[in-house]
Formats: C-alpha cells, sequence, structure tokens
C-alpha cells in the first residue's frame, strides 16, 4: 500500500501507442496512476509514436524522460528473452496461454511481486498455461467472462476489471451534414474471425437491398495479419474465400467488396486511427454493429460507440455481457455455438450472431430514429460509470497499490 510521502512504483512491461487496445491501456494506467498520487510508472517497453492529444503525449514525455536512462542502462547488460530481475513489482500485459504481450525490448521480467493483466479469447487453457498464471500474485482478467474462464481452468487468484472511456473525448454530439442523406452504420476492431467482419458485410450486403443510401463506416486495419484469429476467416459460414484477397501489400479491400457484392461507394475502409480521431467517425454514425464471436476483453471501441450516444448493436456473448445495458444497446440473444477446427485453439463460450436479428435491428433503428437516440443517450449515461479515472482506481486496489 501507499505510504504517506511516496506513491508505490509499479512496472508496465508492455509497449505504450496511441493507437492500439494495449498500447491505449498502458497510457491510461500511467497517467491515471501519475495524476491520482496511487502509484509510480515504470515503463519497460519504449512509447510508440504518440500521435494523440498534446498534453497527454507531453506528460507521458515526463514520466519516460524520468527513467529512460536507468532503464536504458539496465536493459543493455541483458540478454533478449532472458529473465532480468528488478526490486520493483511488475505488471504484465498477457494474452492467451499466458503469452507476454507486446514487449520491446524483450525481457522475462521478474518483480519482488509479479502481477498480470489478461485478455484472452482461446479457451483452451493448458496446464503449463495455468501454472505459469499461478505463479502470478494477483491475475486480473479485462472481462467477466474472462475472469470465470480462469477460475474454471484452476487459475484461482483472479478477479475482473473491465477498460474505462474517456469521456472528454468519447461524448454525445451532432452528426455532420456532410453524411445527412447517408444511413451509416460504424463498424470497428482489426478485421479477423473473432471480429465478426465478414457478418457485418454480409448484413450490409443484404441490408442495403432494401436502403441503397446505406454507408458502412469500416475502422479494420490489423497489421497482423498472419495471426492465428484472422487466418481463421476460411472459417466464414458467408465469404470463406476472404483470405484471397490477401496480398503482400495486405488486404486488397476492392476486390473484397466486389465478391460480397458492395459497391465502393457503400463502404468507407480507414487504416489506422488515432484513439483521439474516433469519435469525429463514431458520431457520424446513425448505429455502431459489433456481432463479434469473442471479446476476451469488453470491446473498447463498443464502449466508445455507447459513450458517444450511438446506438449500438452487440452480440450476447464473452466480454459484451459486461456492457450490455438494459434499455441502452441493441444485445443480440440468438447466439449459436462456434466450432473451430485447429489445433490448440477452442472457441467454447464464442457465439455466431443471428443476421436476421441483426437486420431487425438495423431495421428498428431505420424506421424510429428519436426512439434509437434516446436508446443511445442511455447508453451513453451507462458508460459514464466506466471513466478510466474509476476503472484505474479498481485495478491499482486489486493489485494493492
Amino acid at each position: 500500500m501507499a505510504n504517506d510521502t511516496m506513491p508505490p512504483e509499479i512496472a508496465l512491461t508492455w509497449q505504450l501507442g496511441s493507437n492500439f487496445g494495449w498500447g491505449l491501456y498502458g497510457i491510461q494506467i500511467a497517467l491515471q496512476l501519475t495524476n491520482s498520487g496511487r502509484g509510480r510508472p515504470i515503463l519497460l517497453s519504449a512509447i510508440r509514436p504518440h500521435k494523440g492529444d498534446p498534453i497527454e503525449r507531453e506528460a507521458l514525455h515526463r514520466i519516460w524522460l524520468h527513467q529512460r536512462k536507468t532503464i536504458e542502462g539496465m536493459q543493455s547488460r541483458c540478454v533478449p528473452d532472458s529473465r532480468v530481475d528488478i526490486r520493483v513489482p511488475v505488471l504484465t500485459a498477457l494474452g492467451n496461454n499466458c503469452s507476454r504481450q507486446f514487449l520491446w525490448p524483450s525481457f522475462d521480467y521478474n518483480g519482488t511481486e509479479n502481477h498480470g493483466l489478461v485478455f484472452l479469447e482461446n479457451t483452451l487453457v493448458t496446464d503449463d498455461a495455468r501454472d505459469r498464471f499461478n505463479n502470478h500474485d494477483t491475475v486480473t482478467a479485462g472481462s467477466t467472462w474472462a475472469r470465470d474462464l480462469l477460475r474454471a481452468n484452476g487459475v484461482y487468484k483472479t478477479e475482473a476489471c473491465i477498460q474505462g472511456v474517456d469521456p472528454t473525448f468519447f461524448c454525445p454530439g451532432p452528426k455532420r451534414a456532410h453524411l445527412k442523406d447517408r444511413f451509416t452504420i460504424f463498424a470497428g476492431g482489426k478485421i479477423e474471425y473473432r471480429k465478426g467482419q465478414d457478418i457485418v458485410l454480409e448484413v450490409a450486403r443484404r441490408f442495403r437491398e432494401h436502403h441503397p443510401e446505406l454507408l458502412l463506416l469500416c475502422v479494420w486495419d490489423n497489421p497482423w495479419l498472419n495471426g492465428d484469429f484472422f487466418g481463421l476467416l476460411d472459417h466464414s459460414p458467408y465469404y470463406p474465400n476472404m483470405l484471397d484477397h490477401v496480398t503482400d501489400d495486405g488486404l486488397h479491400w476492392e476486390r473484397l467488396l466486389m465478391d460480397v457484392g458492395l459497391p465502393l461507394n457503400a463502404v468507407r475502409i480507414f487504416g489506422a486511427i488515432e484513439n483521439h480521431m474516433l469519435p469525429l467517425i463514431m458520431r457520424d454514425a446513425d448505429v455502431a454493429l459489433f456481432p463479434n464471436r469473442c471479446e476476451g476483453g469488453t470491446n473498447m471501441m463498443a464502449m466508445q460507440t455507447m459513450a458517444c450516444g450511438i446506438p449500438t448493436i452487440l452480440s450476447a456473448n464473452t466480454g459484451h455481457m459486461d456492457i450490455i445495458a438494459d434499455g441502452g444497446c441493441l444485445p443480440l440473444t440468438r447466439q449459436s455455438p462456434v466450432e473451430i477446427d485447429r489445433p490448440k485453439i477452442d472457441a467454447e463460450g464464442w457465439g455466431e450472431s443471428d443476421v436476421e436479428e441483426i437486420l431487425a435491428n438495423l431495421e428498428f433503428v431505420y424506421q424510429d430514429r428519436k426512439a434509437a437516440r434516446a436508446l443511445g443517450l442511455v447508453g451513453a449515461a451507462f458508460m459514464g460509470e466506466f471513466t478510466w479515472e474509476r476503472q484505474i482506481l479498481k485495478l491499482a486496489n486489486l493489485i494493492g497499490l
């Protein structure tokens, strides 16, 4: 616990950055602990270029500058991937099978206490992974579903703490005039099988048959097209040949959309978007759609669209269950099991959303904009309970700061 004069140190092992989930979470942990006086963060991995809020960027720079020479000196004496003992508690980003996430440079840090922060989607937890999880003093899961999954597999020192939202950016606001004649659907998250972009494309194709003014706004950038969950797109019940459109330069969107049957003027594909720019796109949407098959956390972008007051359609499965607000979103309750025939990957508890249910929800929003807007504002009020300040305080309590 903190003493009366100096907040305790806590070392974060992973990279911070402003355009990917783990990076954003790390930024908020560092800033909120510093601002609240609950802890002094030590950043063990280099910060990725930060193009967001300049005040936030300058605050991170001060944290890093204060410790850079000490950390770089320590790391220069170590061999990558080797164990490094440090004299402070450590908070490590963990993924499936207790794998360490976004380390740069890569070291196996061991602190006076070792705390794990985990998001996982693969429901196969090996005995070795269970033992490594249990070697931590605490394990904090990014959703209730992930916590329960770990507990069921013998990881007993596990609690849940969901991520937060920044209400200074993500808040209700008007739709800009240049899209006033379009019915816009926001869909976000890196493109891969578990995120359900193939479902979104099928829904958009069918909805557009009756509403040609449809415009799909896609923030689907994925720099990890060699990842397991992207490769699982060959399991899509709608477009199993999506992988055929991957080239050396990435995913060939024009060919993919042609294959789906969507004209280019019905879809806008955005590349990597800095977090502080997302509200501008989100608030231009009439509805947000997240038919995700699995979320190990709660889905940060879904929390953000809800915070913006956008009526949000959510699959009622896995981590999404923590943010389904009564009367504040449109849950997809018709969930069928997902089967994956890959070794070392299990999808027990994942959910396949029903296209007809999604279309019915979209039609509701289309036909009754006033009721949909009121629903979105209820969702925004619900998200007001999950500010980063509040959620990082909860995390600090769980890890004993």
